[in-house]
């Protein structure tokens, strides 16, 4: 799935921005913020499910579900801007050691879904094969850095891939118009756009390559002293959540249908919705029961992964930055 492109603020600047604000806390006030990382799509059909089927009601707690303004969400969560967002295990590597105070608190899908996606004619079917080919970067660090051990552990040459800018309104566009041959998506979203769209593609999967970078993505944030303050409005906002994304598990086409009843210009593109509806409810959980638990193995493999390639500046294993408290009754 398209992100945006990811925009790593430096320790420094965080730090300076972090001082700026005199530490605000999200008050309980049976009324939350809950801010998306992105404009709606099938990652976030669980909240939209809880919201219309009230089980927020049910929780006593009003729910209003934003659409990111302009800055990171992950930002305006450790600020304390709202209680709940939705980040990245990747793109929440520099802010954690930066001391942004926000800390998971459930995954929306179990494993990470994206990988590239290639156009067909390119004939990249594995990681090798993207040598001597193009590929569309955010050029962001990690990024690189996690294509480069894949294509380097597989026996390539990352030097030997041609990096181009991706400026496309998203990766689709910029397959079918040739702008490169691959780039790194989600393929709940742009996979099964492509299908839609008629464009013949390949795709493979990062964690099939590496366990490490089966990282978590995307992931639910709050705020640290919200939770702190709030546990049990936390609670039982996060079992809120939990119900909405079983019941899409369970009720693909229906919570599809939730999803464009409150994105409603989801609605031109009905069929690719439903099918990555579809696509997604499969992936959300392999155990309904489990739906949102994070292992602390993975989590951990994957930011020591980034401390030993010097991608991050401290070791954020050290101190739980995720929890699985609130997931269960």
């Amino acid at each position: 799935m398209l992100k945006n492109v990811l925009k790593y603020l430096s320790v420094l600047v965080l730090a300076g921005v972090l001082l700026s604000v005199a530490n605000p806390v999200v008050e309980a006030q049976n009324k939350i913020d809950f801010i998306l990382d992105w404009v709606p799509n099938t990652n976030h059909t669980g909240l939209y499910v809880a919201l219309d089927k009230g089980y927020f009601d049910d929780a006593g707690v009003e729910v209003d579900i934003k659409r990111p303004p302009q800055g990171s969400t992950t930002e305006l969560i450790g600020l304390g801007q709202a209680a709940f967002g939705i980040s990245f295990q990747d793109s929440l590597a520099h802010r954690l050691a930066a001391g942004l105070p926000v800390t998971a608190v459930a995954t929306i899908l179990e494993h990470n879904t994206s990988g590239v996606l290639s156009n067909k004619d390119a004939g990249i079917i594995d990681p090798l094969q993207m040598t001597g080919h193009s590929y569309g970067t955010w050029n962001d660090p990690i990024e690189l850095a996690m294509l480069n051990y894949i294509i380097e552990s597989e026996g390539g040459d990352f030097e030997e891939v041609q990096l181009v800018p991706n400026q496309a309104d998203n990766s689709v566009i910029g397959l079918a118009n040739n702008m490169f041959d691959s780039a790194w998506v989600y393929y709940a979203w742009d996979g099964i756009m492509a299908d839609h769209q008629g464009v013949e593609t390949n795709f493979w999967y990062f964690k099939d390559y590496a366990s490490e970078l089966d990282f978590y993505s995307p992931v639910i944030i709050a705020n640290n002293d919200y939770l702190a303050e709030n546990p049990d409005e936390a609670r039982a906002v996060i079992q809120a959540i939990k119900k909405g994304y079983q019941y899409a598990m369970e009720n693909s086409e229906e919570a599809a249908n939730i999803l464009m009843k409150y994105a409603p210009e989801l609605s031109e593109q009905a069929d690719m919705v439903k099918e990555s509806q579809e696509w997604i409810s499969d992936h959300y959980a392999s155990d309904i029961d489990n739906w949102g638990y994070i292992e602390e193995e993975r989590w951990n493999d994957f930011y020591h992964w980034l401390f030993d390639n010097e991608l991050i500046e401290a070791d954020i294993t050290l101190e739980p930055r995720f929890t699985n408290e609130f997931l269960g009754e």
